[in-house]
């Protein structure tokens, strides 16, 4: 029998809820403990353990840490995860910027495994899409094409998504970050970018539309468009 691997979540948001969840109708997974900085959620947890600190998650007996937390943190606590030997999941997007990615790359070893929420290259149509391409028996990719993003939804005005500091980009970092995500995972690295972003509708300082062009080495050609309008 495989063995059950021991889950702490942090951050016990929207997101950090439907990972519990999940964890929970998991028989190969046990949710030990939560950690949430805000005192208000913490108080209404009440069907597990609920620690004290994320040092007190993160050095406690867990084996994977799931990282549910604004794009601010994310970063810094999938570092402090794996130099502490902890397997990590971490919602997407990997990081703010540069220096946010390569801090985890830096962090990240052979003894433990980093996996971010990109979830939509596990889709049945995706899979199958990837069999037949690798195939190549219809050929190769000349292009691709995509459209993604999402309407302002309910409390939108006061989301931390909006905050440029907290999130470090608009609808493109948010949601776009999925079509770029198949893009490479259909056709490799590109090579070139173009992307040009607008926030003239909803005002934030985070753009609310996104056109990115990319091009690889091979002369495939992917075009994006993420709004949030």
């Amino acid at each position: 029998m495989s063995k059950i691997l021991r889950v702490g979540i942090v951050g016990c948001g929207y997101m950090g809820e439907i990972r519990r969840r999940v964890i929970e109708q998991n028989p190969r997974l046990e949710l030990v403990g939560v950690f949430d900085t805000n005192p208000a959620v913490r108080e209404k947890i009440s069907n597990c353990h609920v620690f004290d600190s994320f040092d007190g998650l993160v050095k406690g007996d867990v084996d994977i840490v799931f990282v549910c937390t604004p794009n601010l943190y994310s970063p810094e606590m999938c570092v402090k995860s794996m130099k502490m030997g902890k397997h990590v999941f971490c919602e997407k997007p990997p990081g703010r910027n540069k220096k946010d990615i390569k801090n985890i790359i830096k962090a990240e070893n052979g003894n433990v495994k980093l996996m971010f929420g990109f979830n939509h290259r596990f889709h049945p149509g995706v899979l199958k899409a990837k069999v037949i391409i690798d195939s190549g028996r219809l050929g190769g990719i000349v292009g691709m094409r995509g459209v993604y993003g999402k309407s302002g939804g309910l409390h939108f005005y006061r989301s931390w998504r909006n905050d440029k500091d907290i999130s470090g980009g608009g609808i493109l970092l948010d949601q776009g970050v999925h079509m770029l995500d198949l893009f490479l995972y259909l056709c490799g690295d590109f090579e070139y970018v173009k992307c040009f972003t607008s926030n003239a509708f909803w005002k934030f300082e985070v753009e609310d539309n996104a056109y990115v062009i990319l091009k690889n080495k091979k002369g495939q050609i992917a075009v994006l468009h993420s709004s949030a309008t």
